[in-house]
């Protein structure tokens, strides 16, 4: 999938022009493919971010703290609760792969600057890969400038949504020319990296490396591929970082979610994705018509052997990080998929699986109400995308996601009666939005609160953030010359959905945010006082010294680099 602003048609397969299958049985001897210079690599470093304005939340529906709000203690470097599942799942093929080549993950939302820093010089990586959003973008260039001043000839890889998109820009930007030499450009993060790796050593001709982008002479060069089927990827082996899981993830899990959960940890596998709701683009969700997802699923008997090491070895509950995981069974859409059917038969098959509910699954209201009660073995915890409580600020998202309130409450209902606990997120600031309409919809928020903050573990609201990879910006790219004027390898975020709901509501953005720290208040007073709810937002940065700071230091950075 050649990944770009626009929606795509997202394509399923594996081309035979590139190498997937792993690891190389009869490597070639195309010592040439190698870049010119580089040496075999011994060390390879996979990273995941902070947001801009470092460790003041952001992950696992985290934010900014709200001011006039007490009780927010627990929000100060709430670190994050997930280990960054792409990341895992490469470690994990490298462990296949390369068994003699070293690998260190890191997590820069629990490690300080000067920590890393440390580790840099005393190890630097030979090849260091970053997992980049739009809004971790300015540190991955921050970290990238920090390997490179300790070791130029470092190689530095970026993936995942805003470096895929953007790729042609990180490229070429004024950072990126500088700092960084591959950018993943789809969906084949273990095939895209094992390939890169397998291209370094000269076994394997670059051009065989799927969905990668790098610089040739005075080009751009990408290889788009299709999405390497689910059903027969590796999932990942969070075995590899149980030492991580201790130290960190688990305090920051202990911290949020203990209360909730029998089991103490939590993990995130890749078990699905996208969803069944028509097969264009234009015609489902928003979120899979935005990025042209199809549905996809793992395969049961691959999985389960899986699910019984992290939930009966480690002890973790799993996140289900799929786009629609419970919309994939029989009874709905086009009955072609029965993943969760399948899943809970293996579930209730299990000695390990049967006696826990340990996943955390994402469905919109619909396909709760059609498998809330097939799934109630197994599920623990419905990740819901409210989005919005009036269906008139949803009927531009393709298919009225919610149909209103009352079948919000219906869902919301049974959620109670079968005992799931709830993760709901939503949008303030959507297209139609007035003051009346914004006042209604926090009413709404304090109200659900209120009622069902004994099953909610997470209340996360936010602006609706204008980034690549979303129709938001596309739209707006499209048609705004100040949108066009600020695109590139970094994006101001904030200012482009200041520009948004600017033009496509009656209210402003510091509206929007007025009523987001008014939910949050009465969330966090409400878990205070009973039932341990969350409250999250999403920090659009740009609005502080600090992130400042920030850009000011990948500046100095950059000015010390011994090749300009």
């Amino acid at each position: 999938m050649d990944m770009s602003l626009e929606p795509t048609e997202e394509v399923v397969g594996s081309d035979p022009r590139y190498q997937w299958a792993l690891p190389l049985t009869r490597p070639g001897t195309t010592a040439a493919a190698a870049p010119a210079g580089r040496r075999r690599p011994r060390s390879v470093w996979y990273v995941a971010l902070p947001l801009t304005s470092a460790h003041r939340g952001g992950h696992s529906g985290g934010g900014a703290l709200i001011s006039g709000a007490g009780g927010q203690e627990r929000y100060r470097n709430e670190g994050t609760v997930y280990p960054h599942a792409a990341l895992v799942e490469m470690i994990t093929y490298q462990e296949r792969c390369f068994p003699d080549t070293a690998w260190s993950y890191l997590d820069m939302s629990h490690v300080t600057l000067d920590e890393a820093r440390a580790r840099i010089a005393a190890d630097p990586p030979d090849v260091v890969a970053f997992t980049v959003y739009t809004s971790t973008a300015l540190w991955a260039f921050i970290m990238a400038a920090e390997v490179k001043r300790v070791n130029p000839e470092a190689v530095v890889v970026f993936g995942n949504d805003h470096a895929g998109i953007l790729h042609r820009e990180v490229l070429t930007g004024p950072y990126g020319s500088r700092l960084v030499d591959f950018v993943s450009t789809g969906n084949n993060g273990p095939f895209t990296m094992m390939g890169l790796l397998y291209a370094l050593r000269g076994e394997l001709d670059l051009a065989r490396v799927p969905s990668l982008a790098y610089r040739h002479g005075d080009r751009v060069i990408n290889q788009p591929a299709p999405t390497y089927p689910l059903d027969r990827r590796l999932l990942p082996d969070y075995r590899l970082i149980k030492d991580q899981l201790e130290q960190y993830y688990d305090e920051a899990f202990k911290v949020w979610y203990a209360h909730h959960y029998t089991l103490k940890r939590m993990v995130t596998l890749p078990l699905d994705g996208g969803c069944t709701w028509g097969r264009r683009p234009g015609r489902r969700c928003k979120h899979c018509s935005i990025q042209g997802l199809t549905p996809k699923t793992s395969s049961v008997a691959a999985a389960v052997p899986v699910l019984e090491s992290m939930v009966g070895e480690l002890g973790a509950n799993v996140y289900a990080a799929g786009d629609s995981t419970l919309g994939l069974s029989r009874d709905q859409w086009s009955g072609e998929i029965g993943f969760l059917d399948d899943l809970a038969e293996a579930c209730a098959a299990s000695p390990v699986l049967r006696e826990h509910r340990f996943m955390l699954a994402y469905g919109l209201v619909y396909e709760f109400l059609q498998s809330a009660r097939l799934c109630q073995g197994f599920i623990r915890t419905w990740n819901v995308g409210l989005e919005a409580f009036d269906p008139k600020l949803l009927k531009g998202d393709s298919k009225g996601i919610n149909k209103g309130p009352d079948r919000v409450l219906e869902a919301l209902e049974l959620a109670r009666d079968l005992d799931y606990k709830l993760y709901v997120s939503g949008i303030m600031g959507l297209p139609g939005t007035t003051l009346d309409l914004l006042r209604s919809e926090v009413d709404h928020w304090l109200s659900l609160a209120e009622t069902y903050r004994d099953s909610i573990t997470t209340i996360s609201v936010a602006a609706p953030g204008v980034i690549p990879g979303s129709r938001m910006y596309w739209e707006s790219y499209t048609n705004h010359p100040q949108v066009r004027a600020a695109h590139g390898e970094t994006v101001p975020a904030r200012r482009l959905t200041e520009l948004y709901v600017r033009e496509n509501t009656e209210v402003t953005l510091a509206d929007v945010e007025a009523a987001i720290a008014e939910v949050g208040r009465g969330v966090i007073a409400l878990g205070e006082e009973r039932g341990h709810m969350k409250f999250g937002g999403y920090m659009l940065g740009g609005v502080d010294e600090e992130e400042a700071l920030e850009r000011r230091l990948l500046d100095d950075l950059c000015g010390e680099l011994r090749h300009p």
